[in-house]
């Protein structure tokens, strides 16, 4: 009998063999890291402080724009002419799923807030409540797709984040260099992926001018 659920989990898995997705999420963590490290080290009510503040979040969501067009770009170029692409069926999110999604996203955001709203000391714990709350995503993302290395880098977003708290990093400065040093755990295990595939699936010439460009080409 064929185990559907085990060839869609399989092909996933595929999606993340080059690295290219962990680097792309690697570099957001840079940017987020040097975001909140600039918050917390900028005297307060400084015109660098102000500005940084204002273009925040613009800041964010255009440089996830323009990742996601590199990643994509990306895996036109390298990933799909040489191994392909398969693509699924979109499946719309039921009501039940967006409102456990909702409840999530409230429950981290509130717990979020009530550690920065208690005394100085508790928000000290706030780099390895982060660290733990990746490791906890990490292990469910590397259960349902099945990467090795996922495990790996929950495991380090746990100790990085306990590491920074019981290294009295502080509260902001020691999110944010949370943030640097998980992204750039993350880009350091994407680009080992990516020599690891390049090296097991080199690009032959004679496919080149014939290579599939992916769902995503425009």
């Amino acid at each position: 009998m064929v185990d559907i659920d085990k060839i869609e989990k399989r092909t996933v898995r595929s999606f993340y063999e080059d690295g290219l997705t962990e680097i792309a999420l690697g570099l957001i963590f840079l940017l987020l890291g040097a975001y909140f490290y600039a918050e917390a080290t900028l005297p307060p009510g400084s015109t660098v402080l102000t500005f940084v503040s204002s273009a925040a979040f613009l800041a964010v969501f255009a440089a996830a724009f323009l990742v996601n067009r590199l990643l994509r770009y990306l895996k036109r170029r390298i990933t799909y002419p040489r191994t392909g692409y398969v693509t699924f069926k979109k499946k719309e999110a039921g009501p039940k799923r967006r409102l456990a999604a909702a409840a999530v996203a409230m429950v981290i955001g509130g717990g979020m807030a009530v550690l920065y709203g208690l005394s100085p000391s508790v928000r000290l714990l706030l780099p390895a409540v982060n660290g733990l709350l990746f490791a906890v995503a990490g292990l469910l993302v590397a259960n349902r797709v099945g990467v090795g290395r996922f495990y790996v880098l929950a495991a380090a977003s746990a100790a990085i984040g306990v590491g920074l708290t019981a290294a009295g990093a502080g509260d902001a400065k020691g999110v944010s260099l949370f943030y640097l040093l998980f992204g750039a755990a993350v880009i350091l295990t994407g680009a080992a992926a990516l020599a690891v595939y390049l090296r097991r699936n080199p690009r032959s010439a004679d496919d080149a001018p014939d290579a599939p460009e992916g769902p995503d080409a425009r």
